[in-house]
């Protein structure tokens, strides 16, 4: 059997049907609900900054390329870094109960993805440090001090300046609620805490890389996850470059990779939840999809093409201010321009900041379900962000008009499409109450080609173009939500497919939200350390 086959079983498996959904539990077990932090109990605490968020660079600029000089590495930069990314947004109330949000968006607020960085000497302490980013109390807690041979090593193979970021998965915070196919949703998680960190690393005049020559199987130890002592399992999913901007990909050196995974840790992980249930698609798929240690690339160190849509407009507030509207107005309208400047900032060649991080040519185009837009007819449309070019092997009677002298963007039917988006997106009325919907389409075989693991990156893609929506839909003082729960085959026959060369893999709307007026909002942190002036 090729070792495709699993990873086709595993997606067709986690598909939801309007006859079924795929395998899950249900319904809600709230006794056995994951906590939403983990915490390292006896770690030792580094409180982190937080910078007021009108000390902002404009929106647009940090899209492109980083700023201006690179900030040196210290306790205030990695402060702000993890500020703008992995941190609370506020605290919500209502009948009794209390719920964070956070700047990265996650799938059900369930929130899997968590961070480890691996700090060279001298930049928040004299030593070397590997510590856990605890976004309930922005601090770090610190799981090692690196003896001193080990601190040499890692400052010898670091670029000067910069740390390494590992952002890892706890797939039970998802398959709680969503069963076997949490992996899709741990994935999609991953792709917006990706785009997120990229962004404000570029305020910083950083750079975020993945480091592609490092095997994921790695990463559990390399991260300290693969210890005694986690009721839920944890695994490393990636392994990032943050720093000054570099030209090309270096190597980690074996020595220092087996150094790291034989620290000795401080601090035992808490206990998510008093019972776990087992999905065993779930840990296969995972398994089978880690990648192995792949080649360097070069890493482009130029500037993409700038889009200035909003002008003196500020980033940092809207990074904090985003959030998931849970239902959409149903009659507001926006202009066909402003439609059109989303769909630039989704181009590779405008976003490079949080779109290039895996090194990885674009593979997701998408399906437009416009409901309200002036100057645009209603009905269904193709952008073509991976090529430009029009898709064969679709439906014979699209029209393929092309509506936008930049923009590869084709209308494909004219036509109320409401109803089917809302239908689709497993009946949920947000997806038909926008402005506009959208189905993040990918190219599955020609990516599955390259082996298991861009399974996931296709996910990760997905979840890094979803975050630019996010921050598009506030930036003009609008909303979005991504939508994982939709009909994977009905929207495939949509399409007319035959074959699985493209799967739909994140639904999208965007528009006016309705907000539950309920709800009291509370600061994401009473008392805020301020960085020294």
């Amino acid at each position: 059997m090729s070792e495709i086959e699993p990873v086709r079983a595993y997606h067709q498996l986690s598909k939801h049907q309007p006859q079924r959904f795929a395998p899950g539990p249900g319904q809600l077990d709230w006794a056995t609900q994951p906590a939403p932090f983990r915490r390292y109990a006896g770690a030792r605490l580094i409180a982190l900054y937080q910078r007021p968020l009108e000390e902002s660079p404009g929106y647009d600029a940090p899209f492109a390329a980083p700023l201006g000089r690179p900030a040196p590495l210290n306790r205030a930069s990695v402060s702000q870094l993890l500020y703008d990314s992995l941190a609370l947004s506020a605290w919500k109330e209502a009948g009794g109960s209390r719920w964070a949000l956070r700047v990265n968006p996650s799938s059900g607020n369930l929130h899997p993805t968590e961070a480890y960085l691996l700090l060279p000497a001298g930049s928040l302490e004299a030593g070397a440090l590997l510590a856990h980013y605890a976004p309930d109390a922005h601090a770090l807690e610190v799981r090692a001090a690196l003896p001193p041979a080990l601190a040499d090593e890692l400052t010898r193979a670091l670029p000067a300046g910069g740390l390494l970021l590992g952002l890892a998965s706890i797939p039970w915070r998802e398959a709680w609620k969503y069963g076997e196919r949490a992996y899709r949703y741990c994935q999609h998680d991953l792709g917006h805490a990706l785009a997120a960190v990229a962004i404000a690393a570029s305020t910083l005049g950083w750079q975020v890389r993945l480091l592609r020559g490092v095997a994921e199987a790695r990463l559990d130890g390399l991260l300290g996850l693969d210890r005694d002592g986690f009721h839920e399992v944890e695994h490393g999913d990636c392994l990032l470059w943050v720093g000054p901007p570099q030209d090309a990909e270096f190597a980690l050196p074996a020595s220092l990779l087996n150094g790291l995974a034989s620290l000795e840790l401080q601090g035992a992980p808490n206990r998510l939840s008093r019972q776990y249930r087992a999905w065993p698609e779930l840990a296969r798929v995972q398994a089978l999809c880690r990648a192995p240690a792949l080649a360097a690339t070069a890493w482009s160190v130029e500037p993409g093409r700038a889009v200035v849509d909003n002008p003196g407009l500020p980033l940092r507030p809207i990074l904090h201010r985003r959030r998931s509207a849970q239902a959409m107005d149903g009659r507001s309208g926006i202009q066909a321009e402003l439609l059109l400047a989303w769909l630039r900032r989704l181009m590779p060649e405008h976003s490079p900041v949080p779109l290039a991080v895996t090194g990885e040519p674009a593979a997701v185009d998408l399906l437009l379900f416009v409901h309200r837009v002036q100057g645009l007819m209603p009905g269904l449309y193709w952008l073509a962000r991976s090529d430009g070019q029009i898709q064969d092997g679709l439906r014979e009677d699209f029209l393929w008009q092309r509506v936008d002298a930049e923009l590869p963007l084709y209308r494909l039917q004219e036509g109320d499409a409401r109803g089917l988006a809302g239908f689709l997106s497993c009946g949920q009325d947000i997806a038909s109450d926008g402005c506009v919907a959208l189905a993040m389409l990918a190219r599955f075989d020609a990516a599955l080609a390259d082996g298991p693991w861009r399974y996931p990156r296709l996910y990760w893609e997905c979840g890094q173009v979803g975050q630019l929506l996010y921050l598009e839909a506030e930036a003009a003082g609008l909303s979005a939500t991504g939508i994982g729960c939709y009909f994977d085959e009905a929207l495939h026959e949509l399409l007319g497919l035959a074959d699985s060369r493209w799967q739909s893999l994140y639904h999208f709307t965007l528009g006016r939200a309705l907000w539950d007026e309920r709800l009291s909002t509370l600061p994401a942190y009473p008392d805020p350390l301020l960085p020294p002036t």
